[in-house]
């Protein structure tokens, strides 16, 4: 489940899936499986409305999904709460989603929830692994671009790639020792990069050729160089913000999310391969 999906969206989903595959076992289960049982026993037309297939089952479905996955904060026999940042209950959701097969049944029957809900988990997942190895160095700048990036490929693709790009320049500056905004810093990402090849030995034209796979690490490696390279050259193309065009070009969400998802594994490698090579430093 995203982080940032709202908790409505993910009640609507769950019910959706229930009302369409529960049968009165399946709601035996989940109740005692989530410590709602009584709930979902005396519930006064969950179960009536299901076996006579009543118009009104969705609506009870709906009303009992609302108060397992947002439970009101009292402590079941599985004792307190485990509650997401989206407000719902952490282990009442996995039962769901497991009893529901959930991500697979939204795919094939609600995609638009199934997007809502479960797109960019990975996109996440690398933006976590990419702020906790700028943590371990001290590069707390990295985590306003983590942020931005997050919130602009749901909302706004332009502002990710633009906030991609910065995130880049700050990497690759961090590493060189660039630090505010004085004459010195004034360089483009291509020139960084080469640069930062340089310092950390990771420049295509240095791998020994005698190093097994040295000619797959030479080519890994160049084309990580031009991946950094596309990102800017997309946003300063307009793809992304910081130029104040008028009427500019927009990007489809699944290109914008490649190439956000590049830029924070390129970024993720530079801080890690620089903190590799400061523990090598005698």
């Amino acid at each position: 489940m995203r982080s940032d999906v709202k908790p409505e969206k993910v009640v609507l989903a769950v019910a959706k899936a229930a009302e369409a595959c529960f049968t009165r076992g399946d709601w035996l289960e989940f109740g005692y499986e989530t410590g709602f049982a009584d709930e979902v026993r005396n519930h006064p037309r969950l179960l009536r409305s299901l076996d006579w297939s009543d118009d009104d089952y969705s609506g009870h479905v709906l009303d009992m999904m609302e108060g397992i996955l947002r439970p009101p904060g009292r402590k079941t026999r599985r004792g307190p709460y485990a509650i997401t940042d989206t407000g719902i209950s952490a282990d009442n959701f996995a039962v769901a989603e497991k009893m529901l097969d959930l991500p697979k049944w939204l795919a094939k029957n609600e995609p638009r929830l199934h997007s809502e809900i479960y797109d960019g988990q990975e996109l996440d997942a690398g933006v976590d692994e990419l702020q906790a190895a700028a943590s371990s160095l001290g590069l707390q700048d990295v985590d306003v671009h983590a942020a931005r990036i997050r919130k602009g490929l749901r909302d706004d693709p332009a502002q990710a790639i633009g906030s991609s790009k910065e995130l880049l320049e700050t990497v690759l500056k961090a590493v060189l020792g660039l630090h505010g905004n004085g004459p010195e810093t004034k360089k483009d990402v291509v020139q960084l990069t080469k640069e930062v090849g340089v310092r950390l030995g990771l420049d295509p034209g240095g791998v020994r050729g005698s190093e097994s796979g040295a000619e797959q690490r030479r080519r890994m490696l160049g084309s990580l160089a031009q991946l950094v390279f596309n990102t800017a050259e997309l946003r300063n193309a307009g793809y992304g913000t910081g130029h104040g065009l008028s009427r500019g070009p927009s990007l489809d969400i699944a290109t914008a999310r490649l190439a956000v998802s590049a830029a924070v594994a390129a970024a993720t490698f530079y801080i890690e391969a620089y903190a590799a090579h400061q523990r090598s430093r005698p």
